[in-house]
């Protein structure tokens, strides 16, 4: 079996991963620093939980209905929501909006699983995935470690090719860019930046699919995430997507040693925290552009 602390580290940077591009997202198109998005992944969690119990099926079948309900979620935000602020809200205004629409989610998340309780029978708050174990090459490898991983990596290329192949991703940049001219020349910014929210919201959906596997799950879960997610953002310089994943392996591996670090001093992982917190900090006095300021220098 591969080191518990090597699988923790991989699997939770791999969460940070698609949370964190999830908000550069939002931030690069509608400015937002959307404090949701933690509750996004709470939402994929207890979609596919919800599949998972109706049809007996693995939860990582679920995938697809996670970033499915995600993706609607989100959109539904920014177009119910975002879109009719865009113009006339300043920055601190959205981003005191992202902070009541974060209220609201978690809210609306404990009622559902009273109601996941009293229809279906089953455990909604505090649950977990069961696992299997798999051989990678003659080394037996927790299931959940795989399945992130591949489902990290594809949905990074998917996202990649989706940005710089695909006429909506042109669109998107060109909306990120300047969204007058972009209006200007034909493009539609509003469906773009939903569109933009759709796969935010959708890839954290899909990042909390893989949460019950490792600890136990609760309506909170998403908002315990939300600061690991900022440090990972903001040490990726922010406006960055490369930036944000850089910056969420070195946020999750970071915090992973340094818990593990924690528990064999016999002192409180309660701590774990400060990883983020001191990420952040030193890289807003020291860095403000993130790791992503290394290559766009030598450009």
């Amino acid at each position: 079996m591969l080191p518990e602390i090597i699988v923790n580290g991989l699997l939770y940077s791999n969460l940070l991963a698609l949370l964190s591009i999830g908000l550069t997202l939002t931030i690069l198109t509608s400015k937002v620093s959307n404090f949701a998005q933690g509750d996004f992944a709470v939402i994929g969690v207890y979609a596919a939980y919800t599949a998972s119990v109706i049809t007996r099926l693995s939860p990582y079948l679920q995938i697809p209905v996670a970033f499915a309900t995600g993706a609607l979620v989100g959109s539904l935000i920014y177009l119910l929501v975002f879109d009719q602020l865009r113009s006339r809200a300043s920055l601190v205004t959205l981003m005191i909006v992202s902070m009541a629409i974060d209220i609201i989610l978690r809210a609306s998340m404990q009622l559902y699983a009273d109601f996941l309780q009293l229809t279906l029978g089953v455990y909604s708050r505090g649950f977990i995935f069961s696992d299997v174990i798999l051989s990678v090459f003659g080394v037996p490898v927790a299931g959940v470690l795989v399945f992130s991983t591949a489902t990290t990596v594809l949905l990074l290329l998917a996202l990649y090719l989706l940005l710089f192949r695909t006429k909506i991703g042109i669109a998107m940049r060109a909306a990120i860019e300047n969204p007058s001219l972009a209006e200007t020349l034909g493009i539609n910014v509003r469906r773009v930046f939903a569109i933009s929210w759709a796969l935010s919201a959708g890839l954290a959906a899909v990042a909390g699919v893989f949460l019950p596997f490792r600890i136990p799950v609760n309506p909170d879960t998403g908002f315990a995430l939300l600061l690991s997610i900022f440090a990972s953002a903001t040490l990726g310089g922010l406006t960055s997507l490369l930036g944000s994943i850089v910056g969420a392996y070195l946020i999750g591996f970071s915090e992973t040693l340094f818990t593990f670090a924690l528990s064999s001093l016999g002192l409180s992982t309660a701590y774990r925290p400060a990883v983020s917190f001191t990420a952040i900090i030193l890289t807003l006095l020291l860095a403000p552009g993130g790791v992503s300021s290394l290559w766009s220098r030598r450009g």
